[in-house]
């Protein structure tokens, strides 16, 4: 009998988001915190099936034969991703309530972006994710351009262009794909890789699908598009785009690269640069800037190439580290922005330089910018600490590889000692501060929590999600707080003495904008480096 939980997950939200649409009456927005606690519900139960028989995992749509049929496929791995997802929105949702409580169409594009989301991480046929992404590109595209400001139609066109360029040629690998197996079904394909691995049509598809799920991560050097959209989006859609969208690419790098492909031709190693090139560049990115929202979107760059390390490696520590730090970057990379949010409305800039005196105007939003930033830098204690803990084991006796994880670290709390100095001294101009919200401030504590709870709780956390043993990671080791130290004295000196003099070269970086026809030539850059690769 197929299984009607992984189908509600995915029309709910959809039927939900066009009854909101139809109704136009502000109170039917409620229906969005009915819907979170219903979708919480039948994913509690979908787990709970799940793991007293696994074989409800597979839906086939129409009782048509596999091969055929739409279908969907629920493992381990993506009802972690379900979860995230619905918990995700859960805050987008409460936290942008207020300020969005008369505007029907943001919560319909929401909604129904949830559902083509889940939809995304459920679908085990690979035309059917090809229609995903393009609605996902399309609704994203509407959400980043909503408040119509400044420059926010051209970032959302930039973003929704490349994004079909990508799905074009994430299309390209599916329609070779199916000339090779007859069929787009996910599972079958991966069963028949092993006879025909060598075989170059089924290499170029690899490269096609690669590059299209490269730049959906905003990869270096395809990572124009999130800057520019996280510049005029709303800082909830700036939450959601960074500590849930781009994880997408991530997942299905997981799915299709490790999953279907089995990590042929050489492609880890190639993973692992691009992965270091994105982290240095990130960085470096990131502490010449002075708007906040672009110092968090470049290391959005940055932390999604500490993730694709970790994933190159395919198996072990390393590559578990990888996959909690997708998890672990939603919380406090949400959180991050949701906090900047907050700031940038009451003091009414977004340049670090101009924003002094945090606590003292806004006392419990300063302490949840700290967690942000301990999370963010690896402090023991936080969830951060453990993921980037488990992603430098495979490397710690390759000095090279070591020498340029510790920089990454060092560039990373280069970046947030600029941000910390928001939070003391007093205001530069008079800014005036209402009542905080507590639509803003309960999404934002919860997310701080559960940053937390992962920093601490990890070893029985971690033994129950992933089977996963990290008793070897030890948070209230002195070696741990003492290295943290240093490194966080490194990088606020190194602020102080070079990044806030703000030398030629990081004016220049600063200034440095990767236009659209640069980024087209780019992907097609991206695309010929894997087919030269895997034709080897």
């Amino acid at each position: 009998m197929m299984s009607i939980y992984p189908v509600i997950l995915m029309f709910l939200p959809i039927i939900v988001s066009l009854v909101m649409y139809l109704v136009k009456k502000p109170w039917i927005h409620f229906l969005v915190f009915a819907l979170q606690l219903t979708l919480a519900f039948v994913f509690v139960i979908l787990v709970m099936a799940y793991r007293q028989d696994p074989s409800i995992g597979l839906v086939i749509f129409g009782g048509w034969d596999q091969r055929i049929a739409i279908t969907f496929l629920i493992d381990d791995i993506n009802l972690i991703f379900i979860g995230l997802t619905i918990f995700f929105f859960f805050i987008i949702y409460y936290y942008s309530f207020k300020s969005n409580y008369r505007e029907m169409k943001f919560f319909f594009f929401l909604t129904f972006l949830e559902g083509v989301f889940l939809a995304a991480l459920m679908t085990n046929d690979l035309f059917n994710l090809f229609v995903y992404l393009e609605l996902m590109s399309l609704l994203i595209t509407l959400l980043i351009t909503y408040k119509k400001v400044e420059n926010a139609l051209k970032a959302g066109l930039q973003y929704l262009l490349l994004s079909s360029v990508a799905a074009m040629f994430y299309l390209i690998g599916v329609l070779l794909l199916y000339y090779v197996f007859g069929t787009i079904n996910l599972s079958l394909i991966q069963s028949g890789m092993q006879d025909v691995l060598d075989y170059t049509v089924i290499k170029v598809a690899y490269a096609f699908m690669m590059t299209a799920f490269l730049l959906k991560g905003a990869v270096f050097p395809l990572y124009a598009w999130l800057p520019k959209a996280h510049g005029v989006a709303q800082s909830s859609i700036s939450a959601l785009l960074s500590g849930l969208m781009v994880k997408i690419a991530l997942y299905l790098i997981i799915r299709i690269h490790h999953g279907m492909f089995g990590s042929p031709y050489g492609f880890n190693d190639m993973l692992l640069v691009i992965g270091f090139a994105s982290s240095l560049i990130g960085v470096v990115f990131a502490m010449s800037q002075k708007d906040l929202k672009q110092i968090l979107a470049y290391h959005t760059v940055s932390q999604v190439g500490l993730m694709l390390i970790g994933l190159s490696f395919g198996e072990g520590n390393s590559y578990m580290g990888g996959f909690l730090h997708i998890i672990n970057h939603a919380f406090f990379k949400g959180l991050l922005f949701l906090v900047a949010g907050v700031i940038i409305k009451v003091y009414q800039t977004k340049k670090v330089s101009e924003i002094r005196g945090l606590f003292k105007t806004l006392p419990w939003t300063s302490v949840l910018l700290v967690v942000g930033i301990l999370s963010i830098t690896g402090a023991p204690l936080w969830n951060g600490f453990i993921s980037k803990t488990l992603i430098k084991y495979a490397f710690k006796d390759n000095l090279l590889w070591f020498t340029l994880f510790q920089l990454i670290h060092i560039g990373t709390m280069i970046s947030f000692s600029k941000v910390i100095m928001m939070v003391f001294g007093s205001p530069l101009k008079q800014v005036h501060v209402s009542r905080a919200s507590w639509t803003q401030h309960i999404p934002m504590t919860l997310l701080a929590i559960v940053s937390f709870i992962i920093g601490v709780a990890y070893v029985p956390l971690f033994d129950w999600l992933f089977g996963l043993d990290v008793y070897r990671i030890n948070v209230l080791s002195m070696d741990v707080w003492f290295d943290y130290f240093i490194y966080a004295l490194i990088g606020f000196n190194l602020y102080l003495f070079v990044i806030k003099k703000d030398g030629m070269f990081f004016k220049w970086i600063r200034q440095f904008h990767i236009q659209f026809p640069t980024s087209n030539y780019l992907l097609v850059l991206v695309l010929v480096s894997l087919l030269l690769i895997t034709s080897r």
